[in-house]
């Protein structure tokens, strides 16, 4: 067997296999008599079926599939073992004479490969991008700072409802004409938000009240809603539609939400016992938590800035044909004019693929097991902090860490995320980056 290399520029090249039917012959002769041995052949006895009957059923799939593997195995280890580094996968040649199985005494298959370009990177402080940081004004704060009060803040009773208060009431299920029904559903401590109840009606009679008030309303119209009249109840869903909807509301108290009044003890609610123990720190604080805040969207930018400007300044060329006919290859359904569209995208994150891969490999830049366990971990605290879960003990963290590690190209996918940022940080500290401080709106606009 022999592989014969054509190459045709610097970026494409043919491989040429030639097969012997000595090659082969071992494997196809040992697949024939396996298939000899289990063959159920109708008037033969299982085992003795006559060789030559089976090499004519089965024969040619046998040496086509054997040829196959062979093959495939041969270019394997010839692009291993001659250090040849291609793009995509090889594309049988267009030009490939039709194989004759069992009627020839040596195969050729030729392929094309498509060949990653020589080039190189050349960094300097000549080249430059913008850093950008958020500018935090006094709204933000504000809107911040509102955002802490709400959070630590806590119901307070009052004398008087308003249109925002809670009402700790006795709901009493009565007749129209309002008699206590003796049977009837009675709740002894529900809650009722005055906001939620839909109808206007009945709104206003519940605001300005006070405790021991009593409030004959529609239950139904109160709250359309039949979910919202199970939880109030305490009844199944199933019994809303044929209840009797008049009741009675009997206010024992009366509470509004307050803000959380700013001192030492909403301090150490936001940033923990003593952290910060002055209005000025708190604010200097919060100043800092919201810049924080939009480092993954300023670092984003970055990411996005840097390639662009390395990838426009590197002169890296394509086979460009053969990449177009692996792309129709390996993605069946794409169209012409998809391919068309798509194309010039293909190839500006190929060429950032290939940028990445040689400047970490040429500078050293590898991510450890404990990176990539972290990597993970900071993931899940994202995961976990959309449901409001803002504490996870580190023991549960690595374990589910190390869970989703073990998932089929999750680790793959967290290690290019974390090679791709180790990157960006050397590159940048190797160009010249300008803090640039901007604001949110401004921000926002360099994405349109």
């Amino acid at each position: 067997m022999e592989v014969v290399k054509n190459q045709i520029d610097d970026l494409n090249a043919t491989l040429t296999v030639n097969v012997k039917n000595s090659d082969i012959d071992d494997n196809v002769e040992k697949t024939l008599r396996d298939y000899r041995r289990k063959a159920v052949v109708p008037g033969f006895r299982p085992g003795n079926v006559p060789m030559g009957l089976i090499k004519k059923m089965y024969g040619n799939a046998v040496i086509a599939e054997e040829l196959n593997r062979t093959v495939s195995n041969a270019i394997s280890d010839y692009l291993v073992n001659e250090k040849i580094n291609i793009l995509g996968d090889p594309l049988p040649n267009e030009s490939q004479e039709q194989i004759e199985f069992g009627k020839q005494d040596s195969y050729d298959f030729s392929f094309d490969i498509g060949l990653i370009p020589e080039f190189e990177i050349k960094l300097s402080k000549r080249d430059k991008v913008n850093k950008y940081s958020i500018k935090v004004d006094d709204e933000m704060i504000e809107k911040y700072i509102s955002g802490f009060q709400k959070q630590f803040g806590g119901f307070e009773e009052v004398e008087q409802s308003d249109e925002d208060s809670m009402l700790n009431a006795e709901l009493i299920q009565t007749d129209k004409k309002g008699n206590v029904l003796e049977d009837g559903v009675k709740v002894e401590d529900a809650a009722i938000s005055i906001k939620v109840v839909k109808d206007k009606k009945i709104q206003k009679s519940l605001i300005g009240i006070s405790n021991d008030t009593v409030v004959d309303i529609d239950i139904k119209k109160a709250f359309p809603n039949d979910s919202e009249i199970t939880s109030l109840l305490k009844i199944n869903k199933e019994d809303v539609e044929n209840l009797d909807p008049h009741f009675r509301v009997v206010v024992k108290s009366i509470k509004n939400y307050k803000d959380a009044d700013i001192n030492q003890e909403f301090f150490n609610k936001c940033f923990g016992e003593n952290v910060v123990n002055s209005e000025e720190e708190f604010r200097n604080r919060v100043t800092e938590d919201i810049k924080a805040s939009f480092t993954r969207e300023t670092k984003y930018k970055l990411l996005l800035d840097i390639k662009d400007k390395i990838t426009k300044k590197s002169d890296i060329h394509f086979p460009e044909e053969f990449l177009r006919r692996w792309l129709k290859a390996t993605n069946k359904d794409i169209t012409e004019e998809q391919l068309n569209d798509e194309f010039p995208r293909f190839i500006e994150d190929l060429k950032w693929t290939l940028i990445k891969s040689k400047i970490a490999k040429e500078n050293e830049i590898k991510i450890t097991e404990e990176e990539l366990i972290n990597a993970a971990k900071q993931q899940l605290i994202a995961q976990f902090s959309q449901y409001g879960m803002s504490y996870i003990p580190d023991e549960y963290l690595t374990k589910y860490a190390n869970e989703i590690l073990q998932k089929e190209g999750e680790a793959n996918k967290l290690y290019e995320m974390e090679i791709e940022e180790k990157v960006v940080d050397f590159i940048a500290d190797t160009i010249k980056t300008e803090d640039t401080e901007i604001s949110i709106d401004e921000f926002q606009k360099l994405f349109e």
